[in-house]
């Protein structure tokens, strides 16, 4: 421990009897050397005021921008909060039809990739840097040539929302002869559309209403985590699930998965299933629902085990009753099985309910087909120009190290991003784009819904965006701005009404964020039902004796690896895993044995074709015996400088080797089954490797009953969740609630709170898990990152954290989050300890945490019941002057050997106080809302004054529901926790009221 407290420039060279005189003549000579130096002159910095000072601006009062997010493809619209010119918060905007005041996780930590120094400062041509000039006159002379000899031009991206963006690449290829723009994603939804294709005649992705469903069932699709639209969803789903009202609405959800996901651990029923009984599980759904209708299918579908034939008949009952209020959805890319999920929904009758085929989504356009016809090309040398944006290809497919060398017989290959990734090394010319928060662009996620993005400081790069380059190239050379301006009046503005004049939209749309016009009708067919018997079909020949699979998906922080170099998000812990900056192999305790595998062993998995990656294996509750699941996205090109060790503040044996990337690129193992990505891989050999690494968690505990001194389980409950059912809740608001008995207190009186006193309640039935209010803490506190090697030695420094408890009846597994900060206790236990009266809590209720007296003694840490005090070790790294620019000029910059936690956002809590003086009023309700409340999509966290009798966290506070944890040791919380209701007897809302399931 000592070693790791100095290095050799911190220690002092001090006698081996140190008095207490000489320490006092050393402090006191260092103090008239500070002094001594602050008397001489130093270098002078001037800082030069505005000779006209624009009227919006005021030096440290923060400027809003609305804009929309670009962490993935769901276009939400967020608030972009600027200081003197510079981004440093992200908050949903609550106007925004889409997500509706929420931001995830990614959408929050975006953030940092503005400031990330590692992005390319100029345009690459063969590896070498150039100019824009340059590059842009040998590019047309390329094109110039491509055009006379009819050379075949590709356009391969991601999915691009942007109807400016689509509009340019759809004209710059009519240019030529043989021209063709291919989307992929790279975690594929492409059977999805596929499916629609084949049974509506349109290839389109539907818009979900979960809010309208009263039964929900899953089919693997983790629609609260990385499916989609996840704050969209998250929304929809928590205002299906309100127990407001007589009876409540609250729908139930039945989750079929082979992995415990975010979603599975929400839902109502979590049915553990292995691929193939996947596919057997929606081909019965069908057959009994089709029974139901009077109906019956060309196709036999044989009966299930025992287990999933009795849960798939409860299922359908459900959904019979519910019929047209439910909604059935899929998250595996194989289109037979979205073909069916599509049969039972038309059965159903959810199309045109919870299904909206009419204003269809743009969120996933990829096309798995396309995909596979371009890479034929490539491989056959068929191709004369390539040009790659928002995609990797070389890295997010299987065979890319083959792709890549295919990819050197083409005459003109480019790449548009920010970075020299794995795609960008083998392009004669790499391109960078700007940020998201440093460029114009627009987005149209949903038909119907477009928002624009903005511009919120001054480039930090000389990069351009795609639509400026290809206007460039076409002889325009026109900006972003009035690119997008003209294809707005051309094509946008005329399908509102509402506004007379171009400039009136435009200005509205720009101040609001976002527009609603009338969306693009698209021919849809009625039903085909002769597209559902070959799906049956090709179903039916999946045979349940295959006994290992691997199941790639999307990680839960850093999605596909588009994310992979945000060091905040590679900190985020899995909300499952509590995994942090690795991926692993999980699978169940009973395949563990039975491989005779432990915790963090490493393990080699191998297919035909030599392809091979190696991960530590996690043991995870709930997993399928006959699954391996695998997170996509890491193992990225440049992540190895995460791994560096600073000498300066650490001394330690890095437990990764420098030079080695964050995690092991998984999709190697991907496969192509026909002209479709499948995630789920089949033939896998598990190989030990007779080595163990360590994995890095943030939660070593994982149940809700007392652990012995070995760590294990005693039975015992402990009274942290509170928990019941919703029967038992509609019959007793208070049920499930712990016996309180009154406590005598040592304190000789009841503190007062004469003014505010600042509470909040987090209702533990709404949130999800997400993380996404760790993340918005994070970024609003400047909590530093600190590690993998410091995480492996809970010395995590965030101050919110996201407990995760499993709860194992027979084999029923439910799962319970909790977020956990500092409770701002009224009778605070570390106050009592505290030698120097660094942690105090003020007239309202604020446990505070004064730096400039902490000694580090970290007494408080050690008398804290709910563990979320952190001790700064050490002097971590701030970046370079770019990247501080991402920190929050109001709240401290703490530094080495002290103690941090929550304050609340007192900062904010200031600047409402600011604010209402200057209008000369008091504080409403909700004119403060603390950083976790603000980005949570469930609306699970309400903040406010507790002594305001009409604000809501009052109103809360006295819910039968709340209850505060650990409030039997009468250290008097400011948080309560509203107890978490489960519709587990199967109760679901009809019309006439609750009925049983």
């Amino acid at each position: 421990m000592k070693d790791h407290l100095h290095t050799s420039e911190d220690q002092l060279n001090l006698p081996e009897e140190f008095s207490r005189r000489s320490f006092l003549k050393l402090a006191g000579f260092t103090f008239a050397g500070g002094v001594l130096a602050g008397c001489q002159q130093s270098n002078l910095e001037k800082a030069i005021p505005h000779l006209i000072k624009p009227e919006e601006l005021v030096p440290g009062v923060p400027l809003w921008y609305a804009s929309t997010c670009a962490g993935c493809s769901a276009g939400c619209g967020v608030l972009v909060k600027t200081r003197d010119g510079r981004p440093i918060k992200l908050e949903g905007n609550p106007e925004h039809p889409i997500s509706r005041g929420g931001l995830c996780a990614v959408g929050q930590a975006s953030l940092l990739g503005l400031y990330d120094s590692q992005r390319l400062g100029a345009p690459l041509a063969h590896g070498k840097e150039s100019t824009w000039e340059q590059v842009d006159a040998a590019i047309k002379a390329e094109l110039e040539g491509i055009r006379k000899r009819n050379g075949a031009v590709r356009f391969l991206t991601g999915t691009i929302t942007s109807p400016t963006t689509n509009e340019l690449v759809r004209r710059f290829l009519s240019t030529f002869k043989d021209a063709r723009h291919v989307v992929y994603d790279p975690v594929s939804s492409s059977a999805l559309l596929d499916a629609h294709e084949r049974t509506h005649g349109v290839r389109a992705l539907p818009q979900f209403r979960l809010e309208k469903a009263t039964t929900i069932v899953s089919l693997n699709a983790d629609f609260l985590g990385t499916w989609l639209s996840p704050v969209e969803f998250t929304k929809a789903y928590r205002q299906g699930r309100s127990l407001q009202g007589t009876p409540p609405v609250f729908s139930y959800h039945t989750q079929f998965e082979s992995r415990l996901s975010i979603t599975g651990s929400n839902a109502d029923e979590r049915v553990s299933v292995s691929p193939v009984e996947l596919a057997h599980v929606a081909s019965r759904l069908l057959s009994l629902l089709t029974e139901r209708a009077g109906r019956r299918l060309p196709v036999a579908v044989p009966l299930l085990d025992e287990r999933l034939e009795r849960c798939t008949t409860e299922c359908v009952e459900r959904l019979w009753r519910t019929k047209g209020k439910s909604l059935v959805v899929c998250g595996v890319n194989d289109v037979a099985i979205q073909v069916v999920v599509n049969a039972i929904n038309e059965v159903l009758g959810n199309y045109g309910s919870t299904i909206d085929l009419n204003r269809s989504s743009y969120q996933a356009q990829g096309n798995d087909t396309d995909l596979a016809k371009l890479l034929d090309e490539i491989r056959s040398g068929n191709v004369s120009a390539l040009f790659v944006d928002g995609v990797n290809p070389f890295y997010d497919l299987p065979g890319a190290q083959e792709l890549a060398a295919a990819c050197e017989t083409i005459p003109l290959p480019v790449s548009f991003g920010e970075r020299n990734d794995e795609t960008a090394e083998h392009m004669h010319y790499v391109l960078p784009q700007p940020h998201e928060l440093e460029r114009w662009n627009d987005s149209e996620a949903i038909a119907g819904i477009v928002s624009l993005t903005q511009p919120t400081i001054q480039p930090l790069r000389p990069a351009r965006p795609l639509m400026e380059t290809i206007s460039i190239w076409m002889g325009t050379k026109e900006s972003a701005y009035n690119l997008i301006r003209a294809e707005w009046e051309r094509s946008i503005f005329k399908r509102q009404t509402r506004e007379q004049s171009f400039t009136q939209f435009w200005n509205k749309t720009l101040h609001d964020g976002f527009a609603i016009v009338e969306p693009k009708r698209q021919a849809v067919s009625s039903f085909n039902p002769a597209a559902v018997a070959e799906s049956l079909r090709q179903l039916s020949t999946q045979s349940l004796q295959q006994k290992l699979f691997v199941e790639l998906h999307a990680s839960s922080t850093i999605l596909d690896g588009r994310h992979a170099h945000n060091a905040w998000l590679q900190e985020l812990p899995d909300p499952v895993t509590k995994i942090v900056w690795d991926n692993v192999a999980s699978l169940s305790r009973k395949r563990a044995e039975s491989l005779n595998l432990h915790e963090g062993d490493v393990v080699r998995l191998n297919r035909e074709g030599g392809r091979v990656i190696e991960l530590p294996i996690h043991i995870q509750q709930g997993h399928q015996d006959d699954v391996i699941s695998v997170s996509l996205g890491y193992g990225r090109k440049g992540t190895d400088r995460f791994h560096h060790v600073n000498p300066k503040w650490l001394q330690a044996k890095p437990t990764v080797e420098k030079g080695g990337t964050v995690g092991t690129n998984a999709a190697p193992l991907l496969e192509w089954k026909g002209k479709t990505l499948s995630y789920f891989v089949s033939g896998i050999e598990v190989e030990r490797t007779g080595t163990n690494r360590q994995i890095a968690v943030t939660q070593e505990y994982d149940f809700l009953t007392n652990p012995n001194l070995l760590g294990e389980s005693s039975g015992e409950k402990r009274n942290i969740i509170q928990q019941a059912s919703l029967a038992t809740f509609v019959a007793n608001p208070s049920a499930g609630s712990f016996p309180k008995p009154p406590l005598d207190s040592l304190w000789p009186e009841e503190h007062t709170y004469p003014g505010h006193r600042w509470g909040m309640v987090i209702d533990l039935t709404a949130c999800t898990g997400c993380s996404a209010c760790v993340i918005s803490c994070q970024v609003e506190n400047n909590i530093p990152v600190v590690g993998k090697d410091e995480v492996a030695r809970n010395r995590e420094l965030q101050w919110l954290r996201i407990d995760r408890y499993y709860e194992e009846e027979g084999e029923t597994l439910r799962v319970a989050h909790q977020p956990m900060l500092c409770q701002h206790c009224g009778n605070a236990p570390c106050e009592t300890v505290c030698p120097v009266l660094a942690t105090v809590h003020n007239s309202e209720g604020l446990n505070q945490q004064v730096y400039n007296r902490c000694v580090g003694t970290r007494y408080c840490a050690n008398n804290c019941p709910y563990k979320v005090r952190h001790f700064n070790w050490f002097q971590y790294p701030r970046g370079d002057e770019i990247a501080r620019m991402v920190l929050n000029p109001d709240v401290t910059v703490r530094d080495r050997g002290v103690m941090e936690k929550c304050t609340f956002c007192v900062q904010r809590i200031q600047l409402a106080k600011i604010e209402a003086k200057n209008e000369g009023r008091a504080l409403r309700d909700g004119d403060v809302k603390s950083a976790c409340q603000q980005s949570c999509p469930a609306d699970a966290i309400i903040f406010g004054d507790v002594n305001d009798p009409n604000s809501e966290v009052s109103r809360k506070m006295k819910d039968p529901r709340t209850y505060r944890v650990l409030e039997e040791l009468g250290v008097r919380p400011s948080i309560g926790y509203m107890t978490l209701v489960r519709n587990s007897d199967g109760i679901a809302v009809a019309e006439g009221g609750m009925k049983n399931g």
